[in-house]
């Protein structure tokens, strides 16, 4: 699998004590067994030649750095399911997803990544189990501190294990 992903340089700590908390629910921690950190995936693609993802993020060069709150927890209702935090409403990030897709062809990326599709997200789990399904979400109802981070990288990855193929900081 290979992507494209804004992630802060912050210790993200509030994130971090959503994804130990998140994690009761699942039988392994996920997302820290990923050992990347917090990110929102701009593009996701089961096959792609690296020349390729590297000029779709090319579409990200110049970029200033997103500054996103999240206030908001929210489920993908998959099998396993997944908890996100959705980040506040930032049109510039929505246009510049929209940059990065039109450089490459729509039918080499998953679907759910697609601009008409996509809703940006920072996973705080993506394996829980059907047993614990109601208590996670009856979880991700409960309110939470806002909190604010700047993405401030841009990266070419692939995973597993999570692989850097590229790294460009946003000014």
């Amino acid at each position: 699998m290979f992507g494209i992903t804004l992630r802060t340089r912050s210790a993200a700590k509030p994130f971090w004590d959503l994804v130990d908390k998140a994690s009761a629910f699942e039988s392994q921690p996920s997302i820290r067994a990923l050992g990347y950190w917090p990110h929102i995936t701009l593009a996701r693609y089961p096959a792609i030649e690296t020349s390729r993802l590297a000029a779709a993020g090319e579409a990200l060069v110049g970029e200033p750095a997103f500054s996103l709150t999240f206030e908001r927890m929210e489920a993908f209702a998959t099998e396993p399911l997944v908890l996100w935090l959705e980040p506040s409403r930032d049109q510039r990030l929505i246009e510049a997803h929209a940059r990065l897709h039109a450089r490459v062809d729509p039918a080499l990326c998953d679907p759910h990544y697609l601009p008409e599709h996509w809703r940006p997200h920072l996973t705080i789990a993506m394996a829980v189990p059907a047993s614990q399904r109601e208590a996670a979400l009856d979880f991700a109802r409960r309110p939470f501190t806002p909190f604010t981070f700047t993405f401030d990288v841009a990266e070419c990855v692939s995973w597993p294990p999570v692989s850097i193929l590229q790294t460009r900081s946003l000014t």
